[in-house]
């Protein structure tokens, strides 16, 4: 049987959506077993040691650093003993105010791990201040002040922002093929269940397909279509690891026929999707 991946929320919520706790207090699950959540998660690590495992891919802990998971990304801590640090939970509602943050953490769930990790290595003196906003984060989170709620969001901000800044021009630039692609990541992670094809997508964006298929290629080295279906993909990788048929998966990512999806899933990954389930078990 494979391996179950739950989905948590927020629940006995603080601060309008925001929850901070140290790495090592006891949770209501299991964070060492793969996990997803539908919300985010930012772990600042002042002592790292292991690996934490994002979407089937592990990134190293390292000290004074920040790891964000987005809602709906499976992970996996494998956190060595005595690594030390602090994780802020909190919802998507929180960051609205702030178009910059919100645009960032948009980003982190609509870009896939290899186009942007979701790891963060600071300089010295940010490496300092990173740990220095975590702790008063941690400080204020537990006092009885009546503004702590807007006390800890805007400490959230600075961190944010802090990641934000170690991003290159490449990845952020302002060209016109950039802010297409842009547009196309963002229009994917929100619509690839129910939009499959390209000329839909360039639709939507108002360039043609040709065009598109230049932007993508020039960016991954794909084509449209075959980023679409690695969208696909990972998504249904998510779904089987939850421990749902490969008939469930199908429906929820609007395939009309089992069959197709599992021809589908074959030609993508090589592996049918119960053999998937198997090797990840």
């Amino acid at each position: 049987m494979a391996t179950m991946i739950p989905i948590h929320d927020l629940k006995d919520k603080h601060l309008q959506d925001i929850r901070v706790i140290e790495l090592g207090e006891i949770l209501p699950y299991n964070a060492s077993e793969p996990h997803r959540h539908n919300y985010f998660e930012l772990f600042i690590f002042e002592k790292g040691l292991g690996a934490h495992g994002i979407d089937f891919e592990d990134f190293p802990i390292e000290s004074n650093s920040i790891h964000i998971v987005a809602p709906g990304k499976v992970h996996q801590m494998k956190r060595d003993p005595g690594s030390n640090g602090f994780v802020i939970h909190f919802d998507t509602a929180v960051i609205q105010d702030n178009p910059l943050v919100s645009e960032f953490l948009f980003d982190q769930m609509s870009y896939d791990i290899h186009e942007m990790s979701p790891t963060y290595i600071f300089d010295l003196e940010t490496q300092r201040q990173i740990v220095e906003t975590a702790k008063t984060i941690w400080k204020d989170f537990n006092s009885e002040n009546s503004l702590k709620a807007e006390f800890v969001k805007n400490h959230l901000y600075l961190l944010c922002i802090a990641c934000l800044r170690t991003l290159s021009d490449k990845t952020h630039g302002k060209s016109k093929s950039q802010e297409v692609y842009h547009a196309f990541r963002r229009l994917l992670r929100n619509n690839f269940r129910e939009i499959k094809k390209v000329k839909d997508y360039a639709a939507a964006l108002n360039v043609s397909e040709k065009q598109l298929n230049e932007v993508v290629n020039a960016k991954t080295g794909m084509s449209t279509s075959q980023l679409i279906y690695q969208q696909i993909i990972m998504e249904a990788k998510r779904f089987l690891n939850t421990g749902i048929s490969a008939k469930e998966t199908a429906y929820e990512l609007n395939f009309d026929d089992p069959a197709h999806f599992s021809k589908f899933f074959k030609t993508q990954t090589g592996v049918s999707p119960s053999a998937f389930q198997n090797i990840h078990a």
